[in-house]
């Protein structure tokens, strides 16, 4: 049989003989089972490693079978030297050469001002060179795939959606990257993100199997290592480690920190700092439904214990503040405070199954720190007490705004402030709608919403955006009548802009 009938050259660059099989060059390496011939036709069983525990069978079909490899003949034939090729004849198996390799070729283009891309078909890699800021969404279109991507030194910015078309083993970062914007990578085995780097945006990294992260977790926006991250393993810090992980699947998710971090250890089943004022992050059993808080811990990180599955939470006796989203989405039914308690993140505790919470003192509280379904109880005086405003829009000419009931307020007054004018309302209820004021009707078209998709650890609390025309700015506050229409009024809520 002609070596040209053995094989079909669009799919076999080589073949080889190993101890496990045969190793087909083509797009992939392929172990085969079996191979039938029948000239010019041929029938291949294989399987092919396409990612970790996960295998599949792939047939490639001609037409019929002439000849059979059998379990005996390929047992024989294994014994011939690794690198030894293939010459198929009827009922005969010997070596010879057979290859069709084509000469490597490099395809260049532009990914950035001052940034070329390079990439070598043989190899099938991508390779970024030159410096500064790479493009937002280059265009690969004439790129086959690609099996490792290299970005090199003197690149700082990863640009948004630049590798996201392709399904990559491993990338290399050199140590002047600083920055990674949102989904630049698509698919990822595994990557190790150097110190240098800084900034992490949501989503960028899709899908990461292993995350080695080299520096201080400073500034990784929400979901940053997306969401079927595996493995994640922390030389430094994790101020934002929460944040990072939020989509997350805590089942499937390892994080471990090495031995020479001395930057981090684990308290009460809880990631916190060398010092243990801060919590970063839940390490105990995710079946455990319980989080205690350590006694050293002062401040809890955004994020720490996002979307969970913790159905309680005990707070240490020193923590004074909980940052946004700590608690967020979590089926917490119980929460038990201190006295030391002064603030409570924007949306820590929303979308939790609290009915009633107790605060020991006057607690600032965010937007959306609890649901509107809460009661909060304050033991002191209602001159010190606060409600939460949980909501508040501008619709077809009309504000709704929600809160959380207070207990042993009367009613509840609403302030709006636009363009230098104050508007009061009254209600008795946790809610209000009422038809809005002249200014509203012209050049007010709001794009700002409370979200954890646009924060970071170091603007979460003073987020700004662009808002056409003067935004509004509403808050509430109670009050209880002591005398005949003389009221007597707690403290203003933490202001938030009314969103259209």
């Amino acid at each position: 049989m002609e070596r040209k009938d053995c094989f079909n050259k669009t799919l076999v660059n080589y073949v080889k003989l190993i101890s496990e099989g045969f190793v087909i060059g083509s797009m992939k390496k392929i172990k085969a089972d079996a191979i039938f011939f029948e000239k010019p036709s041929f029938y291949i069983y294989i399987k092919q490693n396409k990612s970790k525990r996960k295998q599949e069978e792939i047939k490639m079909r001609k037409s019929k079978f002439l000849s059979v490899l059998t379990a005996t003949t390929l047992a024989l034939t294994l014994a011939v030297p690794t690198v030894m090729p293939l010459e198929l004849t009827t009922g005969v198996v010997k070596a010879v050469e057979v290859t069709t390799t084509a000469p490597s070729q490099k395809i260049e283009g532009r990914c950035g001002d001052n940034a070329i891309y390079s990439y070598d078909e043989a190899t099938r890699t991508l390779t970024i060179s030159g410096t500064g800021a790479m493009w937002n969404g280059t265009n690969y279109s004439r790129l086959g795939n690609v099996d490792k991507i290299v970005i090199g030194k003197g690149i700082t910015v990863i640009g948004e959606d630049a590798f996201s078309p392709f399904i990559v083993g491993s990338a290399e970062i050199s140590d002047t990257v600083t920055t990674i914007k949102s989904n630049a990578f698509h698919y990822l085995d595994s990557i190790t993100i150097p110190k240098t780097v800084r900034t992490v945006e949501t989503e960028a990294f899709g899908s990461v199997g292993k995350v080695v992260v080299e520096g201080d977790m400073n500034n990784f926006q929400y979901g940053a290592l997306g969401s079927e991250v595996q493995e994640v393993q922390l030389k430094g810090s994790a101020e934002t480690l929460g944040l990072a992980l939020a989509k997350v699947k805590r089942e499937y998710l390892s994080v471990t920190i090495t031995k020479d971090n001395n930057r981090v250890r684990i308290a009460n089943g809880c990631l916190v700092s060398s010092d243990g004022k801060t919590v970063y992050y839940r390490m105990a059993n995710p079946d455990s439904y319980t989080v205690t808080i350590p006694d050293t811990a002062v401040t809890i990180k955004s994020a720490a214990f996002y979307n969970q599955g913790i159905s309680e939470v005990k707070l240490g006796k020193n923590v004074t503040t909980i940052e946004p989203y700590a608690f967020a989405e979590n089926p917490v039914s119980k929460l038990t405070t201190n006295s030391k308690l002064k603030k409570i993140g924007r949306c820590a505790f929303m979308g939790t199954k609290l009915k009633k919470v107790t605060l020991k003192s006057s607690v600032a509280m965010g937007p959306k720190a609890f649901d509107q379904k809460v009661i909060l109880t304050s033991t002191k005086s209602l001159k010190s007490a606060k409600t939460v405003m949980t909501s508040a829009t501008f619709k077809k000419n009309k504000i709704n705004a929600k809160f959380a009931k207070l207990t042993g307020a009367k009613g509840y007054q609403v302030q709006i402030k636009k363009g230098g004018k104050t508007y009061k309302y009254f209600t008795t209820k946790t809610s209000i709608k009422v038809k809005a004021p002249k200014v509203f009707k012209k050049k007010y078209n709001v794009s700002f919403f409370y979200d954890i998709y646009d924060y970071t650890s170091k603007d979460i609390d003073n987020y700004t955006s662009k808002i056409e025309g003067k935004p509004a700015y509403i808050s509430v506050r109670p009050y209880k009548i002591v005398k005949k229409n003389k009221k007597s009024y707690g403290k203003w809520s933490e202001k938030i802009v009314l969103t259209k």
